[in-house]
């Protein structure tokens, strides 16, 4: 699998991460075989439990992940707007493989952003950030330790928010793409890493099709 990379060049293991507490399968337990065959993406085993949850998206509207857009494959990232690397690159990487595939499978993806800085990511500053790279993604944010929350249901290594770091503020977190379909599961994960366009492009035609949707 590939490395997962974390932001602000912080060098900490995602092990340490993942020890802040996660009651559920850590992404790093994965291993092949689905019933979607051909994925190249890290394949989940067991599949992560889609949110059941409301947070305010950037129309100022409530917004529930897993009741929106039930019938589409849902691609939710946690990240934030200052990230000055892996943020940024992974959602460019996500709409480029969005372009590049057809309309058909672009009509049945939901990309959803939750933001892991509250509070320098207000909501217009989110859905400023996500138009540069396209601007029907949507921008959810909640108070942090909601998010965090949220982190440790889907598995997700939980994110760290120091305001007075040694360094000025410092946002911690891990870069991981969870793909859920409309069963309400994640059977895949992609981390970053140099194929994340081509895979993901790849694997769009598979969980987009009338099998994975429940067609």
């Amino acid at each position: 699998m590939r490395y997962r990379r974390i932001c602000c060049g912080l060098v900490l293991a995602m092990t340490s991460l993942a020890a802040c507490g996660s009651s559920s399968t850590p992404l790093a337990q994965v291993s092949g075989g689905t019933a979607l065959a051909g994925l190249r993406g890290d394949v989940l085993k067991p599949s992560t439990k889609e949110p059941l949850i409301d947070l305010r998206d950037t129309s100022g509207a409530m917004y529930n992940v897993a009741t929106r857009d039930a019938d589409k494959t849902t691609l939710l990232y946690f990240g934030y707007t200052n990230c000055p690397d892996i943020c940024p690159h992974f959602m460019a990487d996500i709409a480029a493989a969005l372009r590049e595939s057809s309309s058909a499978v672009r009509s049945r993806v939901t990309v959803v952003f939750i933001s892991v800085d509250p509070r320098r990511d207000t909501l217009p500053v989110i859905r400023r950030w996500l138009n540069h790279f396209n601007s029907t993604f949507v921008g959810l944010r909640a108070p942090i330790q909601q998010v965090i929350k949220i982190q440790k249901a889907v598995g997700v290594p939980v994110s760290k928010v120091d305001p007075h770091s040694k360094n000025g503020y410092t946002v911690q977190h891990s870069a991981e793409l969870l793909a859920f379909t409309p069963d309400k599961q994640a059977h895949v994960v992609y981390t970053d890493g140099p194929s994340t366009i081509s895979d993901l492009q790849h694997d769009l035609g598979i969980l987009t099709t009338d099998k994975a949707l429940g067609a």
